[in-house]
């Protein structure tokens, strides 16, 4: 089915977060968690509960927010109506593609794959790294690497992004998340992303930069790019916006400039 504008707002009558928080904060109430606000040509990176985005300086601020909000709203009511991101991945990958489709974007889901290391012990992020590098161009990669190390520099100081992210992305020693790079052409964005689940014999609070052996961690990866219709999205903005309304507190986080 063909998504329109009007597809897209009858769609969103039917989403509610409700009145409740669907998670405890990970952070207090009341503290910062944005250290500023998404700006026009500069490399950038959020974190959206348990996605790590990564933005190319092409795309505007109006994009970076657009993305942000529509995956929280796609994750969010994922996790809401019964989809565990680490219990159950490919269900949840595919709530939020399906979701994502809905309110104009184009593109497939996740089908996710054994990864199978090479060497004798993996660090999960050098994995993120090689496999976003088979989707993305080299000089892009970049991108993702800073806003990677801008999440270790949040992890070491204790900042919002990276509580935001562990919360999220990992429980009893299994895990899923997703890094992700946006780009924008001519007005057109699109989003390369690679999902990742884990289980492994060992716990972290900084899971991405710990060292497994090869035989104590099983790790699956898939990966997708979704396409973003500017035409039907913003008619439905502000609809989004309301829909996630404060539930976004808590649960999106700029990282500092890349």
């Amino acid at each position: 089915m063909t998504t329109t504008a009007t597809s897209a707002t009858t769609f969103l009558d039917d989403v509610d977060l409700g009145g409740k928080r669907l998670f405890a904060l990970a952070v207090p109430a009341g503290a910062p968690v944005d250290p500023a606000p998404q700006k026009d040509n500069t490399e950038s990176g959020t974190v959206v509960g348990n996605s790590l985005v990564s933005f190319s300086a092409l795309v505007s601020a109006q994009h970076k927010d657009d993305l942000n909000n529509s995956l929280a709203l796609a994750q969010l009511m994922a996790v809401k109506e019964g989809n565990d991101p680490v219990n159950n991945p490919i269900a949840y990958y595919q709530y939020v593609a399906t979701f994502l489709q809905q309110i104009g974007y184009t593109g497939q889901g996740v089908t996710f794959g054994d990864y199978t290391a090479t060497t004798a012990s993996v660090e999960i992020d050098k994995v993120v790294l090689e496999i976003l590098g088979s989707i993305v161009a080299p000089a892009a990669l970049g991108i993702v690497e800073a806003a990677v190390k801008a999440l270790k520099s949040s992890a070491d100081s204790g900042g919002a992004p990276w509580k935001i992210y562990d919360q999220h992305s990992t429980t009893n020693g299994a895990g899923a998340f997703s890094v992700g790079l946006a780009n924008e052409t001519n007005g057109s964005v699109a989003l390369q992303v690679s999902a990742f689940s884990f289980a492994g014999t060992a716990t972290t609070t900084k899971f991405l930069w710990m060292t497994y052996s090869a035989t104590s961690v099983e790790i699956k990866d898939g990966s997708t790019t979704l396409s973003l219709n500017d035409v039907i999205y913003a008619k439905i903005r502000a609809d989004v916006q309301d829909r996630l309304g404060t539930h976004a507190i808590g649960y999106i986080a700029n990282l500092p400039s890349l």
